[in-house]
């Protein structure tokens, strides 16, 4: 950890837009146990808040999603008109995911639940460290400009390119690393148009970038695009682009830096390959699972193969990202597993159960969890697999949770769960039929079962002709 960041975890300046006193001083306790000595001030109002961004230094602003005068958005579009470079995160205890994904985009750094603090100082942390090197960047960019005589011969013997481009796109001045790059010797790049190197899909990439910056006046992020070199060969390459004016403020041109990434983008490209061979060996290891599970009882094992199509069916007509889809039917594939702890001759009863018996099923979500709880995952497998008994008002078990405390995964297993159950054989009754399950989730939504994942269940099997596929349905 830097400096400056050391210094800030002895006195942290923060800004607390929240109408809790004793919310705010959690907040500060949590900071203060990760060992962040912090110096706040509390606002309730838009205008406290303006005030304080404009007259104060901050190192970082948390804030309440839903005040009694404005909200987290309201808080988010006052800190980006003032155009000061402060991280904002969203601190609430009834934030929709919906609501927290559309902060983030409108540029919160994160969001924590209050009833997750202990994400706060990472979270802190992380966003000091961007901040710093944010800042690092500006005043790396404000140097550059501000002695670009006294620097140009030191940019002659510095590995990044440094070019100079007028407003058409030609070369004017540039180091030697970009004739390396590009594979020209001077004479030849002298004058050359900087998309001259480009095929036609980045050559577009490229004037985009600089059409955007002419416009605003603003230096672009690092772009990446793709060049062709002199004798055929290809690069991938890293740019920026900053605006030239002249004294009287005219844009003349274009400056930035150029670096081969090239061997950055393989080893990234390698890093993916082996990335996505570890999943492949994680999906060999769900489906080990699945197996042991069949061999043992192959009612629950068609029992969750069944709830797991039902669930990634769920998952998508929410229009959830890919990735958690994929995750969400690894949970179902395996939501029984626990079931290995609990004797067959009681999975298998063909008569009700006693209360003993019935108390021994009711843990399996619980030994599911202590089964999966040490296996690494971009998933949180075990805690859906934990939590899916658990029921909106929180009458479910085993930890009685309730509301945004239990994971959209969890929610979308509850209902798969219920739905595979009811319709299905079970060892005691015959099946009930899709109907009697699919009344049973309209009829308990929003006391039982999430709003939104019951209609998307309903949806799919009334509107959309989803069918129940899988072993032992009968």
């Amino acid at each position: 950890m830097n400096g400056r960041i050391k210094e800030m975890n002895n006195k942290l300046r923060i800004l607390i837009a929240e109408d809790s006193e004793d919310d705010a001083l959690l907040e500060i306790l949590e900071l203060k146990k990760a060992g962040f000595e912090s110096k706040y001030e509390r606002v309730e109002t838009f205008e406290a808040m303006e005030k304080a961004i404009l007259e104060k230094s901050w190192d970082v602003i948390l804030c309440d999603y839903q005040l009694p005068q404005f909200n987290g958005l309201a808080a988010i579009d006052l800190l980006q008109e003032t155009g000061i470079d402060i991280p904002l995160i969203i601190v609430s205890g009834a934030i929709g995911e919906e609501t927290a994904v559309e902060c983030m985009r409108f540029g919160a750094c994160d969001y924590i639940m209050k009833n997750n603090m202990s994400r706060l100082p990472l979270a802190v942390k992380r966003e000091l460290k961007e901040t710093e090197s944010r800042l690092k960047r500006k005043r790396a960019e404000e140097t550059l400009r501000e002695s670009e005589e006294r620097y140009r011969t030191i940019l002659q013997n510095i590995e990044e390119g440094y070019y100079e481009v007028d407003t058409a796109g030609n070369l004017t001045f540039f180091n030697d690393s970009v004739c390396q790059i590009l594979g020209n010797t001077r004479a030849e790049l002298m004058c050359v148009n900087d998309r001259q190197h480009a095929d036609k899909e980045n050559s577009q990439i490229l004037y985009q970038v600089f059409k955007k910056v002419f416009i605003t006046g603003e230096p672009s992020k690092r772009v990446d695009y793709e060049l062709i070199r002199e004798d055929g060969t290809k690069r991938n390459i890293e740019v920026s682009v900053s605006l030239i004016r002249n004294t009287s403020g005219k844009p003349i041109g274009f400056r930035g830096i150029m670096r081969n990434v090239t061997e950055q983008k393989l080893a990234e490209n390698k890093l993916l390959q082996t990335l996505e061979s570890l999943r492949k060996s994680f999906s060999t290891l769900i489906q080990v699972m699945v197996s042991v599970v069949k061999t043992r009882d192959t009612y629950t094992a068609g029992h969750q193969a069944r709830s797991a199509n039902i669930a990634r069916a769920i998952a998508n007509e929410l229009g959830l990202p890919k990735d958690q889809v994929e995750g969400i039917h690894m949970a179902g594939s395996i939501h029984d597993i626990g079931k290995l702890s609990i004797p067959s001759e009681i999975l298998s009863k063909p008569a009700k159960l006693s209360e003993i018996e019935f108390s021994l099923i009711k843990g399996h979500s619980w030994s599911g969890y202590e089964i999966l709880k040490y296996v690494e995952s971009p998933w949180p497998l075990a805690e859906i697999v934990y939590q899916h008994h658990e029921r909106m008002d929180g009458s479910g078990y085993p930890r009685g949770l309730k509301g945004d405390e239990i994971l959209i995964g969890a929610r979308i297993m509850a209902v798969a769960d219920v739905v595979e159950s009811m319709a299905s054989h079970r060892p005691y009754r015959p099946a009930l039929g899709i109907n009697a399950a699919l009344e049973e989730i309209e009829n308990n939504k929003e006391t039982l079962y999430d709003t939104d994942v019951a209609d998307a269940c309903l949806r799919l099997f009334r509107e959309k002709d989803f069918k129940l596929e899988g072993e032992c349905l009968n």
